[in-house]
């Protein structure tokens, strides 16, 4: 039986009504909250009772030392703003630019300007920049970075307590990039930093770093001694032995401190190593003990002072080690010339000896010799101990100034070079020599006292090519015997086997050094 049809019914709902019931719902909801939320006070944070957690006896200072630290060394430590200012030249012609006065932009009679003319305005441009600095006396002397003031104007100096000082450039070196400023006016009992003695570090000793990067003052970072004695920063000629940090240093921070754990200043934070521009894990700052020397020289001299030798030093490497019979265990920098008349060559020192020694003090490679005597001031008698032949010797030697120093060799006496074919030997090696005739002499500008053989041709493939030989080096000694012929040079080498040591001793534009290496198959 069918279902009788049943017509539905459809009630209006208008928007409104929705709108309505929504809005009636909600309300109950939020009386609903309201009416559970607790009285303001009622809930009590935390627990009562303290955690059971005891820092043992002998950690208690620890939870408060770098802080402490702080206190004593971030008011110490300075913010120095250099300007640089510019007159810069504006025109409402938009060729002047390009062609200044040349075609009339200024009246060529001296007369008034016409109403409409081309107008010509001198402003100055001030151009700031930021970096930090180390009070380091009560009277306004600052310790900073020679980048930072380099071409300043003027520089103002900011105190962690918000005072600001105008300041002059006592004195700069761009070769360590040490500069000294000093506040203008008359000041008193300004905080001081606690120096340090940097040769004392050892790596993994607690590191930290205070200064302004990107211009957040007295910013402290904490870290380790990373490494000692890093160099090859940028230029060749500069004096480097930095001290490497993993405290957090970026630009802006330097000229500021690095302290170690008992506030003692060990360093000025100078430079970054970052592919970004930021801080990568790795920072450097030159040691206080090098720093300080610079600082007392601008402050008292007006110029640093550094001594010279009078020497051309290389590194010893394993070869050249078997090849002068000395055990791996010895350390030291060789001799590769020897200057005339210079204080090396006043107190006995040969080309061959290997430095261990200067003042007391060991030098494992050329940079730590080239600093030890840098930091010495001329005219001061220094021993120097030396292995020749073996043997331990003491030498003592008075140092000169570098800027006084004549490093050209005198001439000697002309000796012919015997001719001959460099044979079999030589080409073992990869290289072609030739007699030093007279015209490759003139060629090379070649003092008549030098005795050797010419190297005419290297390999591009050859063990010489890789161990450094080029074209147009001369060698004058194998194995410590002196070479004047290309007969004498296939002699020295023709009882050589692979494996044996051979120690060539080259000049090259002037300077000898020895270059040692294995005969390879």
């Amino acid at each position: 039986m069918k279902r009788p049809f049943v017509k539905r019914q459809y009630i209006p709902v208008s928007i409104f009504s929705l709108l309505l019931v929504a809005g009636l719902i909600f309300y109950s909801t939020c009386s609903f909250a309201d009416s559970k939320r607790p009285e303001r006070g009622s809930v009590h944070f935390g627990s009562s009772n303290q955690p059971d957690i005891k820092t043992p006896a002998h950690l208690e200072p620890f939870k408060t030392m770098f802080a402490d630290l702080a206190e004593k060394v971030v008011p110490t430590v300075v913010q120095v703003i250099p300007t640089k200012i510019d007159t810069v030249i504006f025109s409402n012609n938009p060729f002047y630019q390009f062609f200044g006065d040349q075609f009339g932009f200024e009246d060529f009679f001296g007369q008034p300007r016409r109403r409409g003319a081309p107008q010509v305005e001198k402003r100055e441009q001030r151009q700031q920049g930021l970096g930090s600095g180390v009070i380091v006396s009560k009277d306004g002397y600052i310790l900073t970075n020679y980048h930072v003031v380099a071409g300043a104007d003027e520089i103002e100096v900011k105190t962690s307590d918000n005072r600001s000082f105008q300041a002059d450039i006592i004195g700069a070196d761009s070769l360590a990039d040490v500069a000294v400023i000093k506040i203008k006016e008359k000041v008193s009992n300004l905080p001081v930093a606690y120096i340090g003695n940097s040769d004392k570090l050892r790596p993994g000793d607690w590191a930290v770093a205070i200064g302004n990067p990107f211009s957040l003052s007295s910013s402290v970072t904490l870290g380790i001694v990373s490494a000692l004695g890093r160099t090859g920063m940028g230029n060749a000629n500069s004096y480097q032995n930095f001290i490497q940090t993993d405290a957090a240093i970026n630009p802006g921070n330097s000229g500021g401190a690095l302290v170690n754990i008992d506030g003692e200043l060990i360093g000025i934070n100078t430079m970054i190593y970052s592919r970004s521009g930021g801080y990568m894990g790795i920072g450097f700052a030159i040691p206080i003990n090098m720093a300080r020397k610079i600082m007392e020289d601008l402050i008292y001299d007006g110029k640093v002072s550094r001594g010279w030798l009078g020497v051309m030093i290389q590194e010893l490497d394993q070869s050249t080690r078997e090849a002068f019979g000395l055990k791996a265990s010895v350390h030291g920098v060789l001799i590769g010339d020897v200057f005339k008349d210079q204080p090396a060559d006043k107190a006995g020192l040969k080309r061959g000896d290997i430095v261990i020694r200067v003042d007391g003090k060991e030098v494992n490679n050329t940079n730590e010799l080239r600093n030890r005597i840098a930091a010495i001031h001329p005219g001061k008698k220094v021993p120097l101990d030396i292995l020749r032949d073996g043997k331990e010797k003491t030498l003592h030697v008075t140092l000169s100034g570098r800027d006084k120093a004549n490093t050209e060799k005198s001439a000697g006496e002309h000796a012919e070079a015997n001719s001959g074919n460099s044979g079999d030997s030589a080409e073992k090696l990869g290289i072609k020599v030739s007699p030093l005739t007279s015209e490759l002499r003139n060629k090379l500008d070649l003092d008549k006292a030098v005795k050797g053989v010419v190297v005419m041709e290297v390999d591009p493939a050859s063990q010489a090519a890789r161990e450094g030989l080029a074209e147009g080096d001369v060698i004058l000694e194998i194995n410590r015997t002196r070479i004047e012929s290309v007969k004498e040079f296939s002699k020295a080498l023709r009882n050589l086997k692979t494996g044996d040591s051979v120690l060539f001793l080259v000049q090259r534009e002037g300077n000898t050094f020895f270059k040692a290496f294995k005969i390879r198959k």
